[in-house]
């Protein structure tokens, strides 16, 4: 009789199944950190986007540009995110959009300005010329 010595793995099988456990662990760790994950906010502003293509006020081709330009953009400040809807909403085309976005995160502008800029009150024009 062998009083339960020599069976499976032994003295040595805990420590296997630790870093059987380690080894699974740091692939799930890995696997979910470079999950990315969705941007509710633009969710919401595509949804508009793909109301405003079924309604066939914009093309296929001006859909994907704005998609993308919507998934790029990083809402960093709060008007940013206002410019942004106004995007979606097609109220302004892609170039004024790039152009806005760079005078608003711009750090020598005062926040009138931006604010006004980003709901549409001044338009790019008008403010190029103002400075």
């Amino acid at each position: 009789m062998r009083h339960g010595y020599h069976m499976g793995y032994g003295f040595w099988g805990s420590y296997i199944l630790m870093l059987i456990l380690m080894i699974f662990a740091v692939l799930l760790f890995i696997l979910l950190r470079n999950k990315k994950t969705e941007n509710p906010f633009a969710i919401i502003l595509i949804d508009i986007l793909k109301e405003k293509y079924a309604a066939g006020i914009i093309n296929a081709d001006e859909y994907i540009e704005r998609k993308a330009v919507i998934e790029d953009t990083e809402d960093s400040n709060p008007y940013t995110t206002i410019l942004l809807k106004r995007y979606a909403h097609c109220a302004i085309d892609t170039k004024e959009f790039l152009n806005i976005k760079n005078e608003i995160e711009n750090k020598g502008i005062n926040n009138s300005t931006c604010e006004k800029l980003a709901k549409g009150e001044l338009s790019y024009d008008e403010f190029k010329l103002r400075k």
